[in-house]
């Protein structure tokens, strides 16, 4: 299968203003927050390209990060002031040993919905024990379907666990799985409709994300085999690949779509699932932003790409202060960005994503 011939340079922020009707509430509103992401730990057992730089990582000290009981208190307060979807990210969640006592207090909050971005590895231990603690829903990320390119992507990750891990979740009772797959011009970008194959028969929602150029990685440090400097593939030739093969793909309304992420979803023909399109390079949509990140050392921050963090373990250690949390958030919505950067400040893994 052939690679996409057509990669475009996306300089997203020359000539960009945003059009922000009045009637907006915009992003930097709390009553336009909807989502926390939690990310529970900087760590993380693959090496992803886009991710880690080639030397590694200097991860945060255990004592730095928060414990379940002050992820619970920021999480309790964020409820209260209207988020409704909690994501628990990484680097990766399930090499926290807590994890599970970590979703029981969340879930005992009455979140609308509580959904786990993963790489996958340890799910066939961990899916039904997930499940049984309160998890909704899950997010693999799965960068390759071929196990060799698999493993060069993620410095050394095993494709057939991952391929377990699904099978796990599957019989644990997960069925409305998402699969997000990073495209990478000239890496992985001749396996999009190997991914579209995979909505076919099962009730999976394909998700496309442009690659964002986020800190130092093994991607896009000088020499690199894989770098592809300031270039992006815009995922509008990548749903044009898919028309191709497929036929025109329906839009899906969001208010039937599970959760509240940036995702324009389109319904396969004569499939089962559906693939989904994040385009933060080439389309931003700051404008219609609605959560916010917490990181696993406790910083509260209003943009993946731009700064805007707050530190929010002053205000939960030694004893939480609900009232000092509540208005970090308020503080932090007021720092969200018109239109995020070219390219990030911080490590994918320091932030969840």
């Amino acid at each position: 299968m052939a690679a996409l011939d057509t990669i475009l340079t996306l300089p997203i922020l020359e000539g960009f203003e945003s059009a922000r009707p009045l009637h907006a509430q915009g992003p930097r509103s709390l009553d336009a927050l909807r989502m926390l992401r939690i990310s529970v730990t900087d760590r993380c057992n693959l090496r992803c390209m886009y991710c880690m730089p080639e030397e590694g990582m200097t991860f945060a000290p255990v004592d730095r990060l928060l414990t379940p009981g002050e992820i619970e208190s920021a999480a309790r307060v964020a409820h209260r002031l209207g988020v409704t979807h909690v994501k628990i990210t990484g680097g990766e969640p399930t090499v926290r040993r807590d994890l599970l006592e970590i979703l029981g207090l969340i879930g005992s909050i009455g979140f609308e919905d509580v959904s786990m971005t993963t790489n996958g590895l340890q799910m066939k231990r961990l899916a039904a024990p997930l499940r049984d603690a309160g998890l909704d829903r899950l997010t693999f990320s799965i960068d390759s379907l071929r196990p060799d390119r698999y493993r060069d992507i993620t410095g050394g990750g095993r494709l057939d666990l991952v391929h377990e891990g699904l099978e796990a979740a599957g019989d644990a009772g997960f069925d409305r799985i998402k699969i997000n797959m990073v495209v990478i011009p000239g890496v992985n970008d001749d396996e999009i409709l190997d991914f579209a194959e995979l909505a076919h028969g099962r009730p999976w929602t394909i998700r496309y994300i442009e690659f964002m150029p986020l800190g130092s990685s093994r991607l896009s440090c000088s020499g690199s085999t894989f770098d592809v400097g300031g270039e992006h593939l815009e995922n509008e030739l990548v749903k044009r690949r898919i028309e191709e093969r497929h036929g025109p793909l329906e839009p899906v309304r969001r208010t039937n779509e599970p959760g509240v992420g940036p995702a324009d979803v389109f319904k396969l023909p004569r499939g089962a699932g559906r693939v989904g399109f994040i385009s933060a390079m080439s389309r931003p949509f700051c404008e219609q932003c609605n959560r916010l990140r917490l990181t696993a050392t406790g910083e509260l921050r209003a943009c993946l790409f731009d700064g805007g963090e707050v530190d929010l373990r002053s205000r939960l250690r030694p004893v939480p202060d609900e009232g000092a949390i509540a208005r970090a958030f308020e503080s932090c919505i007021g720092m969200k960005p018109v239109t995020h950067g070219a390219t990030g400040d911080r490590q994918m893994s320091q932030l969840g994503g």
